[in-house]
C-alpha cells in the first residue's frame, strides 16, 4: 500500500510538472510582410514559367506557412524573452506565439519581433510587442555539467497531420560534446547529441533535465535544432549556455560601427581560409539580396553549375526556398570574390543590418559592370560571374525530373521497316500529333493524324491515344524516354482500324523562352491494321508492320 501511495504521488508530481512545462513552451509561427508575400508569389510564378514546376510547388507550400517551437525565459528583472531557432523565424516580419492550455484552447500572442539572431549559431531571441512582460516566470537554464547517459526530455510541438501537436519525449545524452562542423564550428561550441524524440516542428523547443530546484521540475539544458537523417534517435541540441549568452548580449548597447567591422573581418577571414567554399558565405547573405538576385543565380546553377553545387542548393531549397536562394547567391558571390584584388572587391560590398546582424545587401560595381548587368537582364541572361564562363560551356548539370512542355504539336515522317507478311505495299507516310500532358512529368493524351499509302490507296487516318514519358532535364535540354499507344480509324475506299504502340526518345531545348520548347523525337512504331478494301470483292486484310519515325516538336508551356 505504501509503495502504491509513493508511486501515485510520483505520477501526480510528474503530471503537474509536465503541465507546468507546457505552459512555457509555445508554437512559433512567422508572419510574412506583404512585400515578402508578393515576392514569393512572383518567384513561384517565374519558376513555373521557366519549367521548374516541382520547385514552384515548394515555394507554394512555403507560402502557406510553417511552424516551430519556442519557450519563455524570464530574467531576474522580470524581462520576458522567447528563445527559438533562427531558421524558425528567419523570414519573419513578425511572429505569433501560441500556448496550448489544458482544455485544448490556445492563448495567442501576436506581433512578437526578432530582437537578435546569431548566424554562427542557429538561435534567435524574440520579445513581445512593446516589450510587454506577460509572464512572471518561465523555464530556467541548467548550469551544471552535461554528461553522457544523462536523462533528458524533449518538449515541443512537432507536426502531425500538418498541425502542431504537443510532444514530451524521453531519452538520454549520447554524446555530451559532439563536434560537428556542419552544425556549429567546433571552435565556437560543441553540440549535445541525444536520443529524446525530435520531429519536424520541434525546432526551437527546449531539451530538459529534471531539477528539484526548478519551479517546473525541469531546467533547459539545450535548444533542439537538428535531427540526423538515416539514423535512429540521433538528435542535436544547442547548449543552453549559448542561448543565455545571446540574451545577455542583447541587453548590452551595441557599437554599430565596431559590430559592422567585426562582421566584415569575419567575412574576409572566411574567404581567406584555404579550405573554405561558398557554403561558408551563406550566413553573410541578406534575405533582401536573396530576393533581388536569387532567381538569376538559382537558374544559372541549375543550367550550368556543377552537379554537387546544384544538389546542395536543391536540398536547401526543398526545406526552405529562401535559404536555397541564399545558397545560390553565396555561390555567385564566392565566384566574384575569388582571384586578385580581394580588398577592392570587399570595398564594393554594401552591408545592412537585418535581425540584429550585419549582412551583405548588394555588390556595388562600376558603371560598366552595371550596364553589363542591365544588358544581361534585358537579354534574359543572368548576373553570374563571367569568370566562370569557360566552365559553364563545358559543363552540363542534371536538373532532374521536370516537364519539358504542357502541349505540343509534332510533325514528321514514318518509314516502313522491312516487308509485311500480307504483301500489302506500304509507302512512307506523314504523321502529325497534338500532344497534351496536363499531369506534370508523366502522363497525357495524344490526338493524331496520319497520311500514307497502303496497297496503292491514300489513307487519311485519325486517332487518339495515351502517352507516358520520363523527362530528364539537363538544364539546357530535356531528354524524355516515352511510350504511347492508341487506336486510329480511316474511312474511304479503304477502311482501316489500327492499333498502334510507340517507343521513342524525345529531346527538347530551353533557349531562354518562358513558354516555348522546340525539339525532335525519333522512335519505332508497331502497328496492327484491319484493312477493308471495298473495291476488291470487299476483302479484308490483317496487317502487322513496324515503322521508324522522326518528328520535329513545337512545345509550349503554360
Amino acid at each position: 500500500m505504501k509503495k502504491f501511495i509513493i508511486a501515485s504521488a510520483a505520477f501526480l508530481f510528474c503530471s503537474l510538472a509536465f503541465a507546468q512545462v507546457k505552459n512555457y513552451v509555445g508554437i512559433a509561427r512567422q508572419k510574412y510582410s506583404d512585400a515578402q508575400i508578393n515576392f514569393l508569389e512572383d518567384f513561384r510564378d517565374k519558376l513555373q514559367n521557366r519549367g521548374y514546376n516541382s520547385y514552384a510547388e515548394y515555394v507554394d507550400s512555403y507560402l502557406k506557412g510553417g511552424f516551430g517551437s519556442a519557450f519563455v525565459y524570464v530574467d531576474k528583472d522580470g524581462q520576458n524573452y522567447i528563445v527559438t531557432n533562427r531558421h524558425v523565424v528567419s523570414q519573419a516580419a513578425s511572429v505569433s506565439l501560441e500556448f496550448e492550455k489544458d482544455d485544448g484552447s490556445l492563448a495567442k500572442y501576436d506581433n512578437l519581433y526578432v530582437l537578435v539572431t546569431d548566424d554562427d549559431i542557429d538561435l534567435a531571441i524574440l520579445r513581445f510587442e512593446n516589450n510587454a512582460n506577460y509572464f512572471k516566470r518561465g523555464l530556467s537554464f541548467y548550469s551544471g555539467k552535461v554528461y553522457d547517459g544523462q536523462d533528458v526530455v524533449s518538449a515541443g510541438f512537432p507536426g502531425l497531420g500538418g498541425e502542431p501537436v504537443w510532444q514530451f519525449g524521453k531519452g538520454s545524452v549520447t554524446n555530451s560534446a559532439a563536434r560537428i562542423k556542419d552544425l556549429i564550428d567546433p571552435a565556437i561550441s560543441t553540440v549535445i547529441q541525444h536520443s529524446a524524440q525530435i520531429d519536424a516542428g520541434n525546432s526551437g523547443g527546449p531539451l530538459l533535465v529534471a531539477s528539484k530546484s526548478a519551479a517546473t521540475g525541469y531546467d533547459v539544458i539545450g535548444v533542439n535544432t537538428w535531427k540526423a537523417v538515416g539514423r535512429d534517435a540521433t538528435n542535436f541540441s544547442i547548449p543552453a549556455a549559448l542561448a543565455l549568452k545571446l540574451i545577455e548580449r542583447s541587453k548590452k548597447p551595441v557599437d554599430d560601427k565596431a559590430f559592422k567591422a567585426e562582421r566584415q573581418e569575419k567575412f574576409k577571414a572566411v574567404l581567406s581560409e584555404p579550405n573554405s567554399d561558398y557554403t561558408a558565405l551563406v550566413k553573410f547573405i541578406s534575405y533582401d539580396m536573396a530576393a533581388q538576385n536569387g532567381m538569376d543565380c538559382f537558374e544559372e546553377i541549375f543550367k550550368h553549375g556543377a552537379t554537387k553545387v546544384k544538389n546542395r542548393v536543391a536540398a536547401e531549397f526543398v526545406i526552405n526556398p529562401i535559404e536555397g536562394l541564399r545558397y545560390a547567391v553565396a555561390h555567385d558571390l564566392y565566384g566574384k570574390m575569388s582571384g586578385e584584388g580581394l580588398d577592392e572587391k570587399l570595398s564594393n560590398l554594401v552591408w545592412e543590418k537585418e535581425s540584429g546582424v550585419y549582412r551583405i545587401a548588394s555588390v556595388q560595381g562600376t558603371d560598366g559592370e552595371k550596364k553589363s548587368k542591365a544588358k544581361e537582364k534585358k537579354s534574359g541572361g543572368s548576373s553570374a560571374s563571367s569568370k566562370k564562363s569557360g566552365d559553364k560551356k563545358s559543363k552540363v548539370s542534371w536538373q532532374g525530373f521536370e516537364s519539358p512542355y504542357t502541349i505540343s504539336i509534332d510533325g514528321g515522317a514514318l518509314f516502313p521497316l522491312g516487308k509485311d507478311d500480307a504483301k500489302v505495299d506500304l509507302d512512307a507516310g506523314v504523321v502529325v500529333n497534338l500532344e497534351i500532358v496536363p499531369f506534370e512529368r508523366n502522363f497525357g493524351g495524344i490526338f493524331e493524324f496520319e497520311h500514307r499509302k497502303v496497297g496503292g490507296e491514300s489513307l487519311n487516318i485519325f486517332g487518339v491515344g495515351a502517352v507516358a514519358r520520363l523527362p530528364l532535364c539537363f538544364g539546357l535540354f530535356t531528354i524524355s524516354p516515352k511510350a504511347d499507344a492508341g487506336i486510329k480509324i480511316a474511312f474511304g475506299n479503304v477502311r482501316d482500324f489500327q492499333i498502334f504502340a510507340d517507343l521513342g526518345l524525345m529531346t527538347t531545348f530551353d533557349f531562354g523562352s518562358a513558354f516555348f520548347r522546340p525539339g525532335f523525337e525519333v522512335g519505332c512504331r508497331g502497328t496492327t491494321d484491319t484493312l477493308h478494301f471495298s473495291d476488291i470483292s470487299s476483302s479484308t486484310v490483317r496487317l502487322r508492320h513496324a515503322d521508324f519515325y522522326a518528328k520535329m516538336i513545337l512545345g509550349f508551356k503554360f
